[in-house]
């Protein structure tokens, strides 16, 4: 690939030799079951932050099994259609 150099003197790939079609948007997890992953996960880490300040560890450990049921619900609900569509990557 040509190389060109940018204005600040470093080399930056040539932008005419990027074949944007081949490179798709991969959606950012812009779906049901990443969304519903990410807000159980905040839910869990504001549990959590409760439970520090108010120096309660029964709190605190909740807020930790709820972080953790987050991915795994986000995983469940990708199983179940809510997710994006799997896509093989070209090498």
């Amino acid at each position: 690939m040509p190389k060109t150099i940018s204005r600040n003197g470093a080399y930056d790939l040539d932008r005419s030799s990027i074949d944007y079609d081949s490179v798709k948007d991969p959606g950012h997890g812009n779906t049901v079951a990443a969304w519903t992953g990410v807000f159980i996960i905040l839910v869990g880490f504001i549990v959590g932050c409760i439970g520090v300040v108010a120096e309660t560890p029964m709190l605190l450990w909740a807020g930790l099994i709820i972080c953790i049921l987050g991915p795994i619900v986000g995983l469940v609900m990708r199983a179940a259609g809510k997710g994006g569509k799997k896509t093989k990557a070209k090498a």
